[in-house]
């Protein structure tokens, strides 16, 4: 999966996507399909990340092919984007906040952390999905959105790793990683961005999203 740094090379990707945007996208988006180089969604993030081409330039494209009832669920997710940074720009004191808390999280790290995160970046865990979803990670620099909801709650649920070097990781290796949709994103699984709420990845949720993929 490549993606090159070139306006005519995002034009292609989303005049190739459309097709696909209206009822597909809402009936398949959610299949993690790796090996078949993510078809049911846009992969045009890192386009968006680094201003290649604009939320405003999609949604419009979108919305000369299919109206806006067929195509609601991927110009939602369009808005998300968007609606992360707005949020973010009123409150600056998060991204303050998230870089402090993350020089302390590295500043304090032991061996046994170190280990831990060691491992967990090597994909070398034992959990076969999320170590899979690393390796992706490294050699890509992309993930499935799903697959950054589950990995970041195995991340800090079941590895019981800082939030915030996960956070940090993303933004290393993303190709698309945005500060705001990535920073609030992980704060949603932990349970910080809205609360009260977080997100667990169930092992059976993961298993038949696989299922039905295949």
């Amino acid at each position: 999966m490549t993606f090159p740094p070139e306006r005519a090379a995002a034009l292609a990707h989303l005049r190739d996507f459309l097709p696909h945007a209206g009822a597909d996208y809402a009936r398949l988006r959610n299949y993690d399909l790796p090996e078949q180089n993510h078809p049911h969604v846009s992969r045009l993030s890192p386009y968006l990340r680094h201003r290649v081409i604009t939320e405003q330039e999609v949604v419009e494209a979108t919305l000369a092919r299919f109206s806006l009832k067929t195509s609601e669920k991927f110009i939602q997710e369009v808005f998300w984007r968007t609606y992360w940074k707005g949020w973010l720009e009123m409150r600056p004191s998060v991204w303050a906040d998230y870089r402090r808390a993350l020089d302390g999280q590295l500043a304090a790290i032991n061996d046994q952390t170190a280990a831990s995160l060691a491992r967990a970046e090597n994909g070398e865990t034992g959990i076969a999905p999320f170590d899979a979803w690393m390796l992706e990670l490294r050699e890509t620099g992309y993930l499935h959105n799903h697959a950054r909801m589950w990995f970041a709650s195995i991340w800090i649920f079941t590895l019981r790793l800082p939030w915030e070097v996960g956070a940090d990781l993303f933004l290393r290796y993303l190709i698309d990683g945005d500060p705001a949709s990535n920073t609030l994103g992980w704060r949603w699984v932990a349970g910080l961005q809205t609360k009260g709420k977080h997100y667990l990845a169930r092992p059976s949720n993961i298993e038949t999203i696989y299922k039905r993929a295949l």
